[in-house]
C-alpha cells in the first residue's frame, strides 16, 4: 500500500472523522441526552478529552441550533 497516495489518505481521513463522530455521538447519548442541564458534566468524562474539549462539545450539544 502507498502510504503517499492521495486515496489512501484520503481514505484513513474518512476512517478517522467517522470514528470520532462515533465517539462524540456516544459520548453525548451516554452523559448529555436525558440529563437535566444542570447536571451535565463540567468536567471530561473520558480519559482521552481534555475537560475544555468536553465544555466545547457540551456547549456545542446545547447550542439551539445544533438542536434543530
Amino acid at each position: 500500500m502507498d502510504t503517499n497516495s492521495v486515496a489512501v489518505r484520503a481514505a484513513c481521513v474518512d476512517m478517522l472523522k467517522g470514528g470520532q463522530r462515533q465517539m462524540r455521538h456516544r459520548l453525548k447519548k451516554k452523559y448529555f441526552d436525558g440529563v437535566l442541564a444542570n447536571l451535565v458534566r463540567t468536567t471530561s468524562p473520558v480519559t482521552c478529552m481534555t475537560d475544555d474539549q468536553w465544555r466545547a462539545l457540551v456547549e456545542m450539544w446545547s447550542n439551539p441550533k445544533h438542536k434543530v
